[in-house]
C-alpha cells in the first residue's frame, strides 16, 4: 500500500482485553452510530471517511467509504479511494468486498465464511483461509482492541499488530468535548486509535512522509441507531 495511506486502510475507522488470538475474541457486533469524518494531513483536509451501519434480520451489514486526495495548488498529485462492504452475523464477520484506487493502482478483496474458517479471496494475494473469528481493519470494532491479528482490507493479507492502552485524551465530536481513550498499535501497523467511554471509534493518527494524519468526527448520527433500538 502507499506510504501514505497504509495505516489508513491496511483503514478503512475497534475491550481493552490485549494479546488475544483472531480466533480467541467474540467482536462486539451491535451497530454503531453512523460516522463522518475529516481526514487531515499537516493540518490541511485531504477528504472524508463515513461508516454507516445497518441492521438486516439476524445481519448487521457496515458500509465504508473514504475519499482522499493531496494537491498541489491545482493540481491534484495523489488520489485515494476506498468502498469496503462488511456483513457480520453472530459476532463473526461472514463477508467482505472491498474495492481500492491507490494513486492508479487497483485492488480488490472478497471473503466468505465458511466451516473452515473465512474464505479470503485478493487481487495482491491470491486464496487463502483466515481464521473464523479474525477482524477486518476497519477500526470501528472495539474488539480490534484484543486483537494481535488483523485482516488487511485492501491487499487481503493477515497482518501482525501489538496494541496497548496509552492514557486518556479529549477529542471534540458532536459539537462538544468527549474524553477518549488512546490506544497504540504496532507491529505491521504503526498507528494510534481514539475510543470514547463507549467505546465508539472516534480517531487515528499516523505518520506519513513525514506528516501527521489525523481524524476529526464531522458527525455522529444516532439516528439509525436509535430506530434499531426501538425495533
Amino acid at each position: 500500500m502507499n506510504s501514505l495511506l497504509k495505516p489508513v486502510v491496511a483503514l478503512t475507522l475497534l475491550v481493552p482485553v490485549l494479546c488475544l488470538g483472531a480466533e480467541a475474541a467474540v467482536p462486539e457486533t451491535s451497530p454503531g452510530p453512523d460516522l463522518s469524518f475529516r481526514v487531515e494531513r499537516g493540518g490541511e483536509p485531504i477528504g472524508t471517511h463515513r461508516i454507516s451501519f445497518t441492521r438486516e434480520g439476524d445481519e448487521l451489514h457496515v458500509a465504508i467509504d473514504i475519499e482522499l486526495a493531496v494537491s498541489f495548488g491545482p493540481i491534484t498529485v495523489f488520489r485515494y479511494e476506498h468502498r469496503n462492504r462488511e456483513t457480520w452475523r453472530d459476532g463473526k464477520l461472514v463477508a467482505l468486498e472491498t474495492e481500492t484506487n491507490d494513486d492508479g493502482k487497483r485492488y480488490t478483496v472478497s471473503a466468505t465464511a465458511s466451516d473452515k474458517g473465512l474464505e479470503v479471496t485478493s487481487s495482491a494475494n491470491g486464496t487463502f483461509m483466515a481464521p473464523a473469528g479474525i477482524i477486518p481493519t476497519s477500526y470501528w470494532n472495539p474488539a480490534t482492541l484484543a486483537q494481535t491479528q488483523l485482516l488487511d482490507t485492501q491487499k487481503g493479507r493477515i497482518i501482525d499488530v501489538d496494541i496497548e492502552e496509552t492514557g486518556a485524551r479529549e477529542a471534540r465530536a458532536d459539537g462538544r468535548i468527549i474524553p477518549v481513550r488512546e490506544y497504540r498499535m504496532t507491529g505491521d501497523l504503526k498507528l494510534r486509535l481514539w475510543y470514547s467511554p463507549d467505546m465508539e471509534w472516534l480517531n487515528v493518527i499516523f505518520t506519513a512522509r513525514g506528516e501527521e494524519v489525523d481524524y476529526h468526527v464531522e458527525r455522529i448520527d444516532r439516528t439509525r441507531l436509535q430506530r434499531v433500538a426501538q425495533q
